[in-house]
């Protein structure tokens, strides 16, 4: 038995991808986690994730032709092969592209097993990140059997237009921007989402005073419940 596997993709870098793939680990209790990066990033989530690191720089990938860059997915694509479960891939920043083509490649023999792939695109407002992101949404929607778009209005909102060409068939969410007092980014990027239901008051009160540290957990509370909002529709199909 196999089962819907969602890729959280971007090829640019800084559109705050891995927010949303830790916003699924929290909407979507006990899936496992596989993470595609240069460095592991979540791990606060322990023994959830499994952590695959990418060697071949993109020079590498274009002498071999690509060779390299297909060499170093062979363990992620054992460990999809094995997936009984709902199952989160975070695939990290100038990967995504290369990855994706793989997957195409790979996604009938491992559907004919049972296995359904969706695809969870974020975007922002920067060149970069909306043309990766029309090429992902164009080239996964033979194969994906759904299709997620995140807004993240990290700067501003992204062109309707844009988005109005783009979503066709597909479910469109928006984060809006984020003002966090000073103090807030801090613990998220420590401890990431996981962290903020558990968050000491008496601790964040001894640190930074009583007003500042109400405003710092009323401002992560919000953040993330605006990011498990965000990746709703992509955690309901995730569980079916």
């Amino acid at each position: 038995m196999m089962a819907r596997i969602l890729l959280v993709t971007q090829e640019k870098g800084g559109v705050g991808k891995t927010v949303f793939a830790r916003a699924l680990a929290e909407a979507v209790d006990g899936a496992p986690v596989i993470e595609i990066d240069s460095s592991p990033r979540m791990i606060e989530l322990g023994d959830r994730v499994t952590f695959f690191k990418m060697r071949a720089d993109r020079a590498t990938i274009e002498k071999t032709g690509g060779k390299a860059s297909r060499a170093e997915f062979d363990g992620v694509l054992a460990a999809l092969e094995t997936a009984t479960i709902p199952t989160i891939v975070d695939v990290g920043a100038n990967t995504s592209l290369t990855f994706l083509s793989v997957i195409s490649e790979i996604a009938p023999v491992l559907s004919n097993n049972g296995a359904e792939f969706g695809i969870c695109v974020i975007v922002t407002t920067e060149h970069a990140a909306i043309a990766a992101a029309t090429s992902i949404l164009s080239s996964t929607k033979p194969w994906a059997k759904a299709q997620f778009l995140i807004e993240n209005r990290l700067h501003e909102a992204v062109e309707a237009e844009w988005i109005r060409r783009n979503s066709n068939g597909i479910k469109v969410t928006s984060f809006d921007q984020q003002v966090l007092e000073d103090g807030a980014d801090e613990i998220l990027q420590a401890g990431g989402l996981a962290t903020i239901g558990q968050l000491d008051q008496a601790k964040l009160r001894a640190k930074h005073g009583l007003g500042p540290a109400l405003r710092i957990q009323k401002d992560l509370e919000r953040f993330r419940k605006e990011a498990m909002d965000a990746v709703r529709p992509a955690a309901e199909w995730l569980i079916g």
